[in-house]
C-alpha cells in the first residue's frame, strides 16, 4: 500500500474508483434501454407502445402519476412485450392502454420489473439441460407465446402478482388513482372498506382469474 502514499498512487486509485463507479452507473441504466434487446435480436413490438406515458403531477384530481416508475438498480424494464406476447395483447385491449386521458402505466407501472439476476439466470445459466436442470426460460417464453400453455400459466402468475400488490398495499395503483382526491372519496364503496385496491379491482387488464383468498389477502367479494 506504499503507492498510496504518493500523489501518483492516489491519483491512480481515484481514477480506478471513478471508472468502476461510471461502469456501474452505465450498466444499471443499460437495462432500461431497448438497445438491450437489439444487441441480440430484432424487436417485434415498438417499445413506445408499452412504456409508461404521463407527465408527473401533484394534483390529487387527475390521473397523471405522482412519480415516474423507479426501475431501481440493475432491473430490466424494456422488452416486456417481446416475451410476454399474450399478456401484452390483453393489455392493449384495456383502458390502461387506450383511454381519453392519454395516460399509460405501461408494464412496469403495475408490475415489478425483472432483476438482471432473474433475467440472466433464466436466459443463460440453464443451458438446455445443464448441471442446474433444464432452463425455465424456454418453458416460460414459449408458454407466453402459446395460448394453451399461457392459459395454464396465467393462474399462478396472477396469484403471484396479486400477492405482491397486496403486500405493497396497491402502491402502484395509487400512483395514478390517488386516494386523497375528492373524486375517490365520492365513490361510496371506497369509504366503507379497508381492502386495498387490487382486492376489488382485479382482472381489469388481463383475462379474468378467480381471486384466491389464501394467497392474496382477504376475500374480494
Amino acid at each position: 500500500m506504499n503507492f498510496l502514499k504518493n500523489k501518483l498512487g492516489l491519483a491512480l486509485a481515484l481514477a480506478v474508483i471513478l471508472v468502476v463507479l461510471a461502469g456501474l452507473g452505465w450498466s444499471s441504466h443499460r437495462f432500461n434501454r431497448i438497445s438491450l434487446c437489439t444487441s441480440c435480436h430484432e424487436i417485434f413490438v415498438n417499445y413506445d407502445e408499452y412504456k409508461p406515458v404521463g407527465e408527473t403531477s401533484k394534483s390529487k384530481e387527475d390521473f397523471n402519476p405522482v412519480r415516474q416508475p423507479d426501475p431501481g438498480l440493475f432491473n430490466v424494464t424494456v422488452g416486456c412485450a417481446e416475451c410476454h406476447a399474450y399478456p401484452y395483447e390483453e393489455y392493449r385491449k384495456s383502458p390502461h392502454f387506450d383511454n381519453e386521458r392519454g395516460v399509460k402505466p405501461g408494464c412496469v407501472g403495475c408490475h415489478a420489473p425483472h432483476s438482471v439476476y432473474q433475467f440472466l439466470n433464466w436466459k443463460f445459466f440453464y443451458l438446455n439441460k445443464g448441471g442446474y436442470g433444464e432452463s425455465p426460460f424456454h418453458e416460460i417464453s414459449s408458454g407466453l407465446r402459446d395460448i394453451p400453455e399461457w392459459e395454464r400459466l396465467r393462474v399462478e402468475l396472477a396469484k403471484q402478482a396479486r400477492v405482491q400488490m397486496v403486500a405493497e398495499n396497491s402502491a402502484r395503483c395509487k400512483n395514478c388513482h390517488k386516494p386523497d382526491g375528492e373524486w375517490f372519496k365520492k365513490l361510496e364503496p371506497h369509504t366503507k372498506t379497508e381492502k386495498t385496491c387490487v382486492e376489488c379491482h382485479y382482472s381489469i387488464v388481463h383475462k379474468a382469474v378467480e381471486w384466491d383468498a389464501k394467497q392474496a389477502g382477504n376475500s374480494a367479494k
